[in-house]
């Protein structure tokens, strides 16, 4: 059951970074692809264990070939949902600092 280990924590990060492709349409390089593939793998797989494990009160899990589809179905939504948020996150919401030095 290694492939499906592999297929299900590995493929849905890659339809986040097609969306992550399609929303912010600027050609990035190819340390910055991994470099985002690689986030949306740890997030999408912590939300997706968090989940699993928390919410539906599961002990233990393993990829069989029904679980896989699931979590791969499950996952590919949080993968798509994560550069959604972080797109609105980053054109939403501002935040301003403002450091007064009180020189003497």
């Amino acid at each position: 059951m290694i492939f499906n280990q592999i297929i299900g924590l590995l493929l849905p990060s890659i339809v986040g970074l097609r969306v992550c492709d399609s929303i912010y349409g600027e050609e990035t390089s190819f340390t910055k692809k991994l470099e985002r593939y690689l986030m949306l793998v740890l997030f999408t797989n912590l939300i997706s264990y968090i989940f699993v494990v928390y919410v539906l009160k599961t002990k233990g899990f393993e990829f069989t070939n029904q679980f896989t589809i699931k979590y791969i179905l499950f996952s590919s939504f949080i993968a798509f949902v994560l550069p959604v948020i972080s797109r609105f996150w980053h054109d939403k919401i501002k935040l301003n600092v403002v450091v007064n030095k009180n020189e003497k």
